[in-house]
């Protein structure tokens, strides 16, 4: 069956301008919530995985069952030491996340302006 161009040029012109017009809008709304909902979900299981909460939680507790002084006293270390450590993995990537999400709200604005500016 044969169908003209010309019968859905109207449609397909006017879906093109529409979606060109509803671009912006829907990325700063609908687009920014879907990306920040996605990123939340990184990161707690990102910090799920390093699982800082349950080496605050068991700081006090003596490695291997060792209760004496010594052990003690090396548990807390290590503990402090695996916290930090762990700690600063998670802000490193939450410093990544918060640049993903700075580079998403800027990146519409910087590509209309290197339209315009290759246009004038």
């Amino acid at each position: 069956m044969y169908r003209s161009i010309f019968l859905y040029a109207p449609k397909m012109i006017f879906d093109l301008c529409f979606d060109i017009l509803y671009f912006l809008p829907w990325w700063y709304s609908r687009g920014l919530v879907r990306m920040l909902k996605r990123s939340g979900r990184w990161l707690r299981a990102k910090e799920q995985s390093l699982a800082i909460i349950v080496w605050l939680k068991n700081i006090h507790q003596p490695l291997y069952e060792q209760y004496n002084w010594q052990g003690m006293v090396k548990s807390v270390i290590m503990r402090i030491g695996q916290i930090s450590v762990r700690s600063a993995i998670l802000a490193f990537w939450t410093g990544v996340i918060t640049v993903k999400v700075i580079a998403y709200l800027i990146l519409p604005a910087l590509v209309i302006w290197e339209i315009i500016y290759q246009v004038i």
